[in-house]
Order: structure tokens, then sequence, then C-alpha cells
């Protein structure tokens, strides 16, 4: 099982796309890329179905779980990115509010900043019970 820990996750589902699309042999593969296990890339293929170790492998639904996790894989990246936008957008109202208080302070001595420890008016209290 040293060549499991040789080659990376990426490298072993490269290895295993090229051998189930018929580009390579499992032979060839393990010539180009000097795999020694027999069976190496036959276990990689059960490992990346989820199969048990003894389980035959059919190589057309693992293409379609491999082509199936490219696909989530995008559509993270596309959540990442969404969300790093919305991230960037919610920091700008952060600094256009503080930049509102203090111009507050500032120009007409009003103080909005919250308190710490500060206490609930009694007013507020009765109309929050309503």
């Amino acid at each position: 099982m040293k060549d499991l820990e040789k080659f990376s996750e990426n490298a072993r589902r490269k290895i295993v796309s090229e051998v189930l699309s018929g580009s390579v042999s499992k032979e060839q593969a393990r010539n180009i890329y000097g795999i020694r296990s027999k069976s190496a890339i036959l276990e990689w293929m059960r490992i990346f179905a989820g199969l048990p170790r003894n389980a035959p492998v059919d190589p057309v639904p693992l293409l379609k779980n491999m082509s199936e996790e490219k696909d989530d894989i995008q559509k993270l990246k596309e959540q990442i990115k969404h969300l790093e936008e919305e991230l960037k957008l919610s920091r700008l109202k952060g600094k256009a509010y503080q930049i509102l208080v203090d111009i507050a302070k500032e120009d007409y001595g009003l103080d909005l900043e919250k308190k710490a420890g500060a206490k609930q008016s009694k007013d507020s209290k009765k109309k929050n019970r309503k």
C-alpha cells in the first residue's frame, strides 16, 4: 500500500479518471506513473466509489460519481465566491455605519454607540410587553 501514500488524492483521482475514461489501461497507468502495486488502481477505484475492498468495480457508475463530485466542487466554489462578495459588502456597510456614528458624534454631539452594561429604559420595557 505504499502507492496509496506516494500519490495525493488528486493524483489518484486523475489516474483513476484516465483509466475509467479509457485513455489508458490500468497497466499503462502503472507504467506511466511508476505504480508498483498491481492492485493499487483497482483499490483506488473502490475507495472513490465507497465500495468494500473485495467488491467488483463497475466503471460506469464510478465515472458518474466522479463527475458529480466535480459538479459539487464547482457549486461549492461558486458558493464561496458569492459568500466572499456578501462578506465584503457587509464589511463596507459596517465601515459606513461607523463613519455615520462618528459624524453624528463630531458634528451633532450625538453619542449613538451602545454603552456596555446599559439598561433598557422603563418606557421601552412597557412598549415591548404589548
